[in-house]
């Protein structure tokens, strides 16, 4: 049986230095080998996805937490926040004095406060890429006009987070961020009603592979409709207590090679 596996990025394939795993390169090359189907299914938007991420080799990719897929080099989707929209939430985030990143494909837009606080965060977690990481972000003030938004991420703290959540589920997602090393600091937005579900159906059907069995591994609460969608839900021993609660079984963390054993339990790559 041949299966078409959908991973996340953050806290699945990436660990909290932001290393993968060789045993997860292993295991999706090997699967891939044997003839699976692979793909990255991600909050983050394209610009994020770094050579070390996409030389692993996969089917095709799912960023923005569904907003936009692509295979074989092209383009299936582009779904990004209305203009107005990206105005009135720099405005709201501004008046609040929250740090905000626009996330696009064509590159990461941040304020002072923002770009600031990842300097901080990467010095303390993966001294060695902080520069590197925080260079590829463009700093804005505001009064830039910023085009084709996929995603936004945000600051936030235990105590505010469910008033900006209050002011603004209405009309978006909102939940926290994905990444595990920042997740109880901030939080992303993304256009409603589109998630990593829906994204996989598209592409499954844009292939020709609507009747192919369907595995997902994933570690937050932006992968639940998707760990729910599939035959196989997997979450990984890292992940929140809220996405590991609607999966079918729960793996080891990303420290110590999740993807990798549950690739293996599951037959789709024989054990090194």
């Amino acid at each position: 049986m041949k299966y078409a596996i959908f991973v996340d990025v953050d806290g699945t394939l990436l660990d909290n230095k932001q290393q993968i795993p060789e045993s997860a390169v292993y295991a999706i090359q090997n699967a891939r080998k044997k003839g699976h189907y692979v793909f990255l299914n991600t909050g983050r938007c394209k610009a994020e996805l770094f050579e070390s991420i996409l030389d692993v080799g996969f089917d095709g990719i799912i960023c923005s937490s569904g907003g936009y897929i692509e295979y074989e080099g092209q383009c299936i989707r582009h779904l990004t926040f209305d203009e107005n929209d990206i105005q009135a939430l720099i405005q709201y985030f501004e008046k609040n004095k929250i740090g905000y990143y626009l996330e696009c494909n064509h590159g990461m837009y941040v304020d002072t406060l923002y770009h600031d606080w990842m300097q901080e965060v990467f010095k303390d977690f993966m001294p060695e890429g902080a520069e590197e990481y925080t260079s590829s972000m463009i700093v804005v003030d505001g009064s830039q006009q910023i085009y084709e938004v996929n995603k936004i991420s945000f600051l936030c703290t235990l105590n505010n987070f469910d008033q900006i959540y209050k002011d603004l589920h209405e009309h978006f997602n909102i939940i926290k961020n994905t990444i595990p090393m920042i997740r109880e600091v901030s939080g992303e937005i993304s256009i409603k009603g589109i998630h990593k579900a829906d994204a996989a159906d598209i592409l499954l059907k844009h292939i020709g592979l609507e009747d192919v069995s369907t595995i997902a591994i994933g570690d937050s609460d932006n992968d639940i409709e998707l760990l729910q969608h599939v035959d196989i839900g997997i979450g990984m021993g890292n992940g929140t207590e809220k996405c590991k609660a609607v999966c079918d079984e729960i793996t080891d963390d990303v420290e110590h090679d999740g993807l990798y054993k549950s690739f293996v339990k599951h037959n789709l790559i024989e054990s090194r």
